[in-house]
């Protein structure tokens, strides 16, 4: 008798620990999350490729999430007022970003002087890539990118790329065009706009001579033909602009910015919440409304897990801060 409350005594512990780490599994695993809308914070104004890339997702992963996507633009400072605002949002899952290559792995490349790092946000999933191309008014005298390029190594200094602000992907790509005919950076003349739509609608109202960019952002323009497009940044013509050369067949194989969409959240956001979002993500993804719509816009799909989209987001920050650093456009 003794013996056996001996062994009952040592496996109290044992039952008590037991019950302690299963229930903390359900609290942590809620299955009611969400119980209410989502936040959706976009780093840059209404009608950019983020804010259209962030309204495809929202009208479609409510029905993997069970609530509704509520998008909020807070745009400024090349995207890093975005940034810093998720990041301090309090890790329940209710406040989270679309992620993109301007404000994540641009800006913080090249900024060295940021209140934050690119890893201070937990990146749960890519959602889709989309090539760059560059544009000019469907007025203008330059048909070939050979022609703008020859008007601008004639005169360098002279003609105007619209940005979304400093480090952003326009801002790298005038600088990578620039770079790849041989014109010096601090020639570069570039007028910031609070979004990529913004920077193309100064394009078509002549403020400025060019703009180069995600293709989502100027698609509508050039189909209005509103727009001329000189090159794109994909290694093969795009299937549904077959008339558009590529940069490396041009025989610039260094332009070649692509851009890219996901989305992240402040870190300290629990695993099950990272699990539902890469999961409703994956399969929202999947769908033909969701496919049929990002293709509206010019992109592609391109799903990375959570795992593969850290990886992927450290290699991006690794590139530009290298390319940056090259161009001597790093901020220390």
């Amino acid at each position: 008798m003794k013996k056996r409350s001996f062994f009952k005594i040592l496996a109290l512990p044992v039952i008590f620990t037991l019950f302690t780490v299963l229930f903390a599994g359900s609290v942590m695993a809620d299955p009611k999350y969400p119980e209410k809308p989502v936040k959706m914070i976009i780093p840059y104004g209404a009608g950019g490729a983020t804010d259209l890339a962030a309204r495809i997702l929202s009208s479609v992963i409510p029905d993997f999430l069970g609530q509704p996507i509520m998008i909020v633009n807070k745009p400024g400072a090349s995207g890093s007022i975005c940034f810093d605002y998720v990041r301090k949002a309090k890790p329940d899952g209710y406040t989270m970003m679309m992620a993109a290559i301007g404000t994540n792995a641009l800006y913080t490349a090249m900024n060295t002087k940021l209140p934050f790092k690119w890893d201070d946000l937990v990146y749960i999933a890519r959602t889709q890539i989309n090539p760059g191309v560059t544009i000019v008014n469907a007025k203008s005298p330059w048909k070939t990118f050979e022609d703008f390029a020859r008007a601008l190594k004639k005169d360098p200094g002279k003609y105007k790329f619209s940005t979304s602000g400093l480090g952003t992907i326009q801002h790298l790509s005038a600088a990578v065009i620039f770079k790849g005919i041989g014109i010096p950076i601090p020639k570069l003349i570039a007028v910031p706009y609070d979004s990529g739509a913004a920077g193309v609608l100064a394009v078509v109202q002549g403020e400025v001579d060019a703009w180069s960019g995600n293709f989502s952002e100027a698609i509508s323009n050039l189909r209005g033909g509103l727009v001329r497009a000189l090159a794109v940044t994909t290694p093969e013509r795009l299937k549904a602009w077959k008339k558009i050369p590529t940069y490396t067949e041009l025989g610039y194989p260094s332009i070649d910015l692509i851009g890219w969409r996901g989305v992240c959240g402040p870190k300290g956001l629990p695993e099950y919440i990272v699990k539902i979002w890469e999961e409703a993500i994956e399969k929202t993804t999947k769908t033909k409304p969701w496919l049929k719509l990002a293709k509206n816009i010019g992109d592609e799909p391109g799903y990375l897990n959570t795992k593969n989209f850290s990886a992927f987001q450290e290699k991006e920050f690794k590139v530009y801060r290298e390319l940056f650093t090259e161009l001597g456009l790093l901020i220390k």
